[in-house]
């Protein structure tokens, strides 16, 4: 029979230090998430400079989630380390998209395919409310083009739900994007009439 846990008990240990590794993780990456909805924000008021040294710290927070699930793999099964990438994909693909007009490659960034794919999938919101205020400015053009990106990201991700179901959790950010498109589809085409 093993002897009773105590400080030196190894076993014991290793569960303390995974416990202080999960509570370290979970404490960053609610700040990755906390600080990439500050920076779409931003992004939203035009505030481009200020969301952009908020996206650096926060590429910092990602890559120490990173170093820490590499060297501690038990950590991946925590929600917030998808969670917080995920926002992190979000949030850099809105920036990309407002500055240089393209959204990154998965190759641009250092997580796991599937929090790529939801990423992009939650990019369609953000790429949503920029098409409404493109309109409600009158700016139809603009607004035009960030509806094509809107189709086109759609239009990727649905590739990997479709025949089979390659990420998880993918089919209902699918048919949320699917009712954005076709609201937005019909607004954008509303203002294009009401413009002539």
């Amino acid at each position: 029979m093993p002897s009773k846990p105590n400080s030196e008990d190894p076993l014991l240990s290793r569960f303390m230090e995974e416990l202080d590794l999960k509570e370290k993780v979970k404490l960053v990456g609610g700040k990755t998430i906390e600080e990439c909805g500050k920076a779409i924000s931003l992004l939203h008021r035009g505030r481009i400079e200020e969301a952009e040294r908020l996206l650096s710290s926060v590429k910092k927070r990602v890559g120490l989630i990173t170093k820490l699930c590499t060297e501690h793999p038990i950590l991946l099964r925590l929600p917030v380390v998808r969670d917080a990438k995920m926002e992190y994909v979000e949030a850099v693909c809105y920036y990309f998209f407002l500055t240089e007009g393209r959204v990154p490659p998965y190759t641009s960034f250092t997580v796991e395919p599937d929090e790529y794919i939801l990423g992009l999938a939650d990019l369609v919101g953000e790429l949503r409310r920029r098409c409404l205020d493109l309109i409600r400015m009158g700016k139809l053009e603009l607004a035009s083009k960030t509806f094509d990106q809107m189709v086109e990201t759609y239009e990727y991700i649905w590739r990997f739900e479709y025949p089979k179901k390659l990420v998880k959790g993918l089919r209902h950010k699918i048919d949320i994007d699917r009712k954005l498109l076709e609201d937005t589809r019909l607004i954008l085409t509303q203002a294009h009439i009401l413009a002539r």
